[in-house]
């Protein structure tokens, strides 16, 4: 999860994201910034996520976010 935080923190700084919970639907993270975070989450856990876990709701929160590299992780 820190990692997480950690990637989120580089890509836009200054957003709570311990506790934020409406990332993107709440305009927090523009469409560019979840294709960046897609992209260091892929080189950080070595991983690769589909356009299928590219949806609103896996980028809610750290916490989902979280959930779905967790997810990614076990079916590879």
């Amino acid at each position: 999860m820190e990692e997480i935080i950690k990637i989120l923190e580089e890509i836009k700084p200054g957003v709570d994201y311990r506790t934020e919970k409406n990332l993107f639907e709440g305009h927090i993270l523009a469409s560019l910034e979840i294709i960046m975070l897609v992209s260091e989450l892929n080189d950080a856990f070595d991983i690769k996520i589909t356009l299928p876990y590219i949806k609103p709701e896996n980028f809610r929160s750290a916490e989902t976010i979280y959930a779905m590299v967790q997810k990614v992780m076990d079916e590879e």
